[in-house]
């Protein structure tokens, strides 16, 4: 029995053999060719095939999966048709007479290096997208050995790294999990997999092909996998496997049904996004709406702040997806830790209690209205809020709330339609803001606590801090404290309060959480059912003995 360990990015447990798959394209010949006219000929005509390829797969992709994780090879076809790609490609085949595989090869590369030297992980995860597009046509031009399994017999892939056309290309019913040297979180693949219900353990160290044909466990969220299990091992994990299973059919059965606890208390169930990639999975989904969007990745990692454009594009995007339901985004919250040149923001030592959020934008006023502009446009296709990160006195959000009549008629002198009733919650991060909730409130239409924040702040510990781990306690009294302040403070004037972050996701603290009052969960997507299974077996009729130890 061999025991390997890797990064769980889809959850459940597998058990099955291995099949190992060698996707690796680095063996692509370099060599001169005499025609160059015929050798662009045969690039063309492998390109073409190569996107009805493509078409197909997105076809298929959207009867398995959904429209908004099939775009991905819309998104592909739109690679190998830009113009620098193609360019590139036509001059290395014209100019340097090299063959068309090497210049396929030889530009996706670099290109994809462009977004692998990023230091988010999203953008490096990107990369994946350039390859994957290219080796639809390199398959044409230089084709290797493709994923094949035997129909009746269900496997696990083991693969270097796994590209979203080769994750869904395999038929479902053959497939039991995924195991890869390469990948994060943030890969299709991964979102792919989670999809469909998959699980999938990346940023395993070492050759998978040893383990070729051998019998395996695989636990998405441990990230553990056993090679050659002896029986203890596997009756354990049969058993584990079946409970899972079991769990799952019993959250499911929690969809359509309302968020109400035993003795009737409503609380709201949204969902909270850092990007637009499971859009369309998250609008089919039990979610009451967005709780918060954060659109930070618009802003992180190029040399010049989204322009208004393509800010609207993105929030029209998510607003029309959840029609009546309501969007709340945030406005950006920028730092020195996010690698924003294009705003003068000093290197610091403790960025995380810097010159950020609220603070950036009311000094980079152009950024501040160009995003404001954006948000009330999008605001014209469904119900928009807006919610002000890292606030921590009244004068900020009044300074916001004129600044938003400029905008209204800015927009209104343009003849750009925009809703009316757009409201305005603060997002409560720090103790500061917890303590005068009472006057934020006031002027405030709803209030957000990002939990993780407020307990960093409230411990003044950081919690990326790896030493701290021991010491960090976000079920603190002294944060769960402030929350109940909040809450007190915020139904005084009427107003609401949403909690996000790992409090709000974890089911042990739902029952506290609901006794202090607060409106809203919002959680991640893959928590939603479990927390309104916990919301709805918890009862609060004794509300004050729960909130006794507090």
């Amino acid at each position: 029995m061999t025991e390997i360990y890797g990064k769980g990015v889809s959850n459940g447990i597998a058990v099955g053999r291995i099949s190992y798959y060698s996707n690796n394209n680095n063996n692509i010949p370099k060599y001169s060719v005499t025609d160059t006219a015929a050798e662009l000929k045969r690039y063309k005509t492998a390109l073409k095939t190569a996107k009805r390829n493509l078409q197909d797969l997105y076809d298929e992709a959207c009867k398995r999966v959904s429209k908004s994780e099939s775009v991905i090879f819309q998104t592909h076809i739109m690679i190998l048709e830009d113009s620098k790609f193609v360019g590139t490609v036509e001059s290395l085949i014209l100019d340097r007479a090299l063959n068309a595989e090497f210049a396929v090869y030889d530009t996706a590369q670099k290109i994809a290096e462009i977004f692998r030297s990023f230091d988010d992980e999203y953008l490096q995860q990107r990369y994946t997208d350039i390859i994957d597009a290219a080796n639809t046509v390199l398959e044409i031009l230089h084709p290797h050995k493709s994923i094949d399994i035997d129909d009746k017999s269900p496997v696990i892939i083991a693969a270097p790294e796994l590209m979203p056309s080769e994750t869904i290309s395999l038929k479902q019913e053959n497939l039991l999990g995924f195991i890869t040297n390469k990948g994060s979180k943030n890969s299709h693949a991964a979102i792919l997999a989670r999809t469909l219900g998959l699980p999938l353990i990346t940023q395993v160290k070492g050759s998978l092909s040893r383990f070729d044909g051998q019998e395996a466990i695989i636990d998405g969220q441990t990230g553990r996998i056993v090679v050659s299990p002896d029986h203890n091992t596997l009756a354990h994990y049969r058993a584990r496997q079946r409970r899972y299973l079991e769990k799952q059919l019993r959250l499911k059965s929690q969809i359509g049904l309302p968020s109400v606890t035993k003795n009737g208390q409503k609380v709201k169930l949204t969902v909270s996004i850092d990007n637009i990639d499971s859009l369309e999975v998250l609008k089919n989904s039990d979610a009451e709406g967005i709780g918060l969007f954060r659109p930070d990745y618009l802003f992180t990692k190029r040399k010049s702040p989204p322009s208004e454009e393509e800010q609207f594009s993105v929030y029209k995007t998510v607003v029309k997806a959840f029609g009546e339901k309501r969007v709340v985004i945030s406005l950006a919250n920028l730092g020195s830790e996010k690698g924003i040149s294009y705003v003068d923001i000093p290197e610091e030592k403790n960025p995380a209690i810097g010159y950020k959020g609220i603070r950036v934008l009311l000094s980079n006023k152009d950024i501040f209205m160009c995003q404001l502009r954006a948000l009330f446009r999008a605001s014209a296709f469904g119900k928009v809020s807006i919610a002000l990160p890292m606030v921590n006195n009244v004068d900020e959000i009044e300074y916001v709330k004129r600044s938003l009549e400029e905008v209204k008629i800015e927009l209104r002198s343009k003849g750009q339609d925009f809703s009316q009733d757009v409201k305005i919650g603060t997002m409560i991060e720090t103790p500061a803001a917890a303590i005068i909730s009472d006057e934020i409130s006031k002027i405030s239409d709803f209030l957000i606590i990002p939990a993780n924040s407020l307990t960093q702040y409230t411990l003044a510990m950081d919690r990326e801090n790896q030493k701290l781990e021991y010491f960090y306690e976000p079920y603190h009294k002294a944060v769960l404290r402030l929350i109940k302040l909040v809450c007190k403070n915020a139904h005084n004037c009427g107003k609401t309060v949403a909690l996000c972050g790992e409090l709000a996701c974890d089911v042990h603290t739902t029952k506290t959480l609901l006794a202090m009052d607060v409106d809203e969960l919002v959680v991640v997507s893959s928590k939603l059912l479990d927390v309104k299974a916990a919301v709805r077996e918890t009862d609060t009729t004794n509300a004050d003995q729960i909130l006794e130890r507090i």
